[in-house]
């Protein structure tokens, strides 16, 4: 790890343990997106400082570095996965692999887990069309670092090459898994030891809604939800206080 990899993890483990003590302390009420923002900020810099990362742009490779999932939502737990894609114009180079060590492996020394996934924009879209599970976390992708151009391709196809033709089989499958999950876990109002992700009125049911928002309607955020007559006044009121 060279110097300024070092001094990157040695900030952001300050930073975190510091919002730690204010979450604890009652003074942090944007614990999960000032923890997002300290991950975005070390990814930011290592882009920045990567040898590697340099190479691929000198050789006309160029990459960027997406955030997917709760960690693009800007909604970072402590010990959640933090949710990364590597995209590449056209084909992953061999060199990806040292990207990735680069970028990730100084973050396992701090116990944070990275799911990562390197691929081409191409890749990326042939996935999503097959697989809800990829679709799902793209919807809530954000730019990171990079050639945000990629980014942008890459959220272009998704709108006009998947969503059009795979939009009501998707939220079919959306509904489908949460009566299942229900079905499973139970309401979480009247469980001993609820699974706040999982059960009944948990943040599944949350993130499958902004999904479905997304897909059907082209939102972006829950305020959107109000902004074009899907919520009430009060029932987005209502909502925002139950998420927080």
């Amino acid at each position: 790890m060279s110097e300024i990899q070092q001094h990157l993890i040695a900030s952001l483990k300050e930073n975190r343990e510091r919002l730690v003590q204010q979450f604890l302390k009652g003074r942090s009420a944007t614990f999960i997106t000032e923890n997002a923002e300290f991950l975005d900020s070390y990814f930011r810099q290592s882009f920045e400082a990567s040898t590697v990362g340099l190479r691929l742009i000198k050789n006309r490779t160029p990459y960027a570095i997406i955030a997917q999932g709760g960690y693009g939502r800007q909604e970072q737990c402590l010990h959640s996965d933090v949710d990364l894609l590597v995209l590449f114009e056209k084909k992953v180079p061999k060199e990806a692999t040292d990207l990735i060590q680069e970028l990730v492996y100084p973050l396992w020394d701090l116990g944070i887990e990275v799911g990562h996934a390197t691929r081409s924009i191409q890749e990326s879209i042939s996935l999503a069309k097959a697989d809800i599970e990829v679709l799902t976390p793209l919807l809530d992708a954000r730019f990171l670092c990079g050639i945000s151009p990629l980014y942008s391709t890459l959220m272009e196809r998704i709108r006009t090459k998947v969503l059009p033709r795979q939009s009501e089989k998707v939220i079919t499958q959306l509904i489908q898994g949460a009566m299942a999950r229900h079905h499973h876990f139970g309401d979480s109002s009247y469980l001993l030891e609820p699974n706040l992700k999982e059960g009944q009125g948990g943040l599944r049911d949350y993130h499958t809604l902004m999904w479905i928002s997304k897909i059907k309607y082209n939102l972006g955020n829950i305020r959107d939800l109000e902004f074009q007559g899907l919520f009430s006044h009060n029932e987005y009121r209502e909502f925002t206080t139950a998420r927080s």
